[in-house]
């Protein structure tokens, strides 16, 4: 089960605030590029709205509309099936098929981290080397 990157950006909002497009691609460990046009498509689907952030220079950030809120809620859901499902396969994987599963999931990892749906010791003692993700802001923390 995959979450699309729309649905991780409406997550991510409703979690964070406004945010920039840098700020959201630094959070999921993804392009700007990439993250600018997903907004571009959130943006014309009304569920995400530009606003401006910032008191000296003010950047254009994306914020969640009614109906934005409404599909993060439901895209959030999703995101929590689907720790349990990992935290699951984890648990019960053999050593050859911890990386099969971490790989089948790298793209939320960073995600899943920030909201603490996935135990960071489990990640460690199943080998996944969270150094080469960079910095990750553990949310609450």
């Amino acid at each position: 089960m995959e979450l699309p990157l729309g649905d991780q950006i409406l997550i991510l909002i409703r979690e964070k605030g406004p945010l920039t497009a840098e700020e959201i691609a630094y959070y999921l460990r993804r392009n700007v590029k990439e993250v600018t046009e997903e907004l571009q498509y959130l943006e014309h689907d009304k569920l995400v709205t530009r606003v401006k952030k910032g008191l000296i220079l003010r950047k254009d950030a994306y914020d969640l509309t009614p109906t934005g809120l409404e599909e993060a809620e439901k895209a959030y859901e999703k995101l929590r099936s689907i720790s349990r499902e990992i935290i699951r396969k984890l648990n019960g994987a053999g050593n050859e098929d911890i990386e099969e599963i971490l790989n089948q999931y790298m793209s939320l990892i960073p995600l899943l981290m920030l909201l603490n749906l996935i135990p960071l010791e489990l990640l460690m003692l199943a080998g996944l080397d969270l150094l080469f993700m960079g910095p990750i802001i553990i949310h609450g923390h």
